[in-house]
C-alpha cells in the first residue's frame, strides 16, 4: 500500500505571520501536502492576502482544517459552530477535504456524565454537517489540556457519537503526552481511524517542542503504528507535527525534514515523496 504524507504548520508558529514559511518549507520538504489551523487562514486573509495564491505559489495542496472549540460540556457550542462555518467554507474552497475537530478546556473540571459526552457529541456532530455540505470529512482529534485529552475522554465520547459522522483522528504524540499508549489506542480504535496525526514524544523530558520530537526522536513506536495502519489497509492522510516553541532546538524546516528522511527510511517505496521546482 501506499501512504499520502503531509506535514501541518504549527512547528512554525501559530499565526499568520509564519504562514509563507511553514508552506515553503513543507514544500521543500517534499512532502505531499499541508494542514493548518483554521484561524491562521482567516488571519492571514484578512489584509487581503490570499491564502490558496500561497499554496499555489509553492505548488502544495491544502488537506485539512483543524477546528479548535471553545465551548465545553456545560456551555454553549454556537461561536465555535460560527467559526467552524466560517473556517471550513475556505478550507473546501482550496480543496481540503477533512476537518479535525478538538474540544474545549478542561480547565473548568472534566466532564464525566454521559448527558455531557453527548453536548459535545452533538456540538462536533453539527460542525461534521457542515464540514459534509461542504465535500469535507470531519474526524476528532484528541488534545492534551482539551476534555478529550485521556483514554478514558476518547473512550466516553466515541460512546456518545455516531463514529460514521465522526471517526477518529489520532495524535500519536497527545495520546503519549496523556500518559495513554498510543499504539494500544490507535489497535482498538482502528476500525474508525479516517486520519492521522503522527507526532513523536519525548518521554517526559524537555525538547523545546513542548514535550514532542521530530518523528523517529522519541519514544513511540512508529513501525509498530504503521503496522496498524497496513492491518487495515488504511488510504487516508497521515499528517506529521511537531509543536514549534521559541526554544526549539532547530529551524523548523530542519527539524520537518528530519521527519521525512526517517519516515523515508521507515516506508520505502510505500511512499512518493513530491519533487516540486523551485
Amino acid at each position: 500500500m501506499q501512504y499520502r504524507i503531509a506535514h501541518s504548520g504549527i512547528t512554525w508558529g501559530y499565526d499568520a505571520s509564519t504562514a509563507e514559511a511553514a508552506v515553503r518549507d513543507v514544500a521543500a520538504c517534499g512532502y505531499n501536502a499541508y494542514e493548518t489551523i483554521g484561524g491562521v487562514i482567516e488571519a492571514y486573509e484578512q489584509d487581503g492576502a490570499d491564502y490558496a495564491a500561497l499554496l499555489a505559489k509553492y505548488d502544495i495542496p491544502l488537506i485539512g482544517t483543524y477546528v479548535g472549540t471553545g465551548f465545553r460540556h456545560d456551555s454553549s457550542p454556537a461561536e465555535d459552530i460560527k467559526n467552524a462555518l466560517n473556517w471550513i467554507r475556505r478550507a473546501s474552497e482550496m480543496g481540503a477535504t477533512t476537518v479535525l475537530i478538538a474540544a474545549g478546556s478542561r480547565k473548568g473540571g472534566i466532564c464525566d456524565t454521559t448527558a455531557g459526552w453527548r453536548h459535545i457529541a452533538d456540538a462536533f456532530a453539527e460542525i461534521a454537517r457542515i464540514g459534509l455540505d461542504h465535500g469535507m470529512q470531519s474526524a476528532v482529534h484528541p488534545h492534551t489540556g482539551t476534555l478529550l485529552e485521556t483514554r478514558r475522554d476518547i473512550d466516553n465520547f466515541f460512546d456518545a457519537a455516531d463514529t460514521d459522522l465522526l471517526p477518529f483522528a489520532p495524535d500519536t504524540g497527545q495520546i503519549a503526552k496523556a500518559g495513554d499508549d498510543a499504539v494500544a489506542t490507535l489497535e482498538d480504535y482502528k476500525s474508525i481511524i479516517a486520519h492521522v496525526h503522527l507526532k513523536d514524544y519525548g518521554g517526559g523530558r524537555e525538547t523545546g517542542y513542548v514535550g514532542y520530537e521530530p518523528i523517529g526522536s522519541g519514544v513511540i513506536d512508529m513501525p509498530a503504528i504503521f503496522a496498524i495502519l497496513e492491518d487495515i489497509d488504511y488510504d487516508g492522510w497521515v499528517t506529521v507535527e511537531l509543536d514549534g516553541t521559541p526554544e526549539a532546538p532547530r529551524p523548523p524546516g530542519e527539524a520537518a525534514r528530519m521527519s521525512r528522511d526517517y519516515l523515508a527510511g521507515l516506508l520505502g517505496d510505500q511512499v512518493t515523496w513530491s519533487e516540486r521546482s523551485g
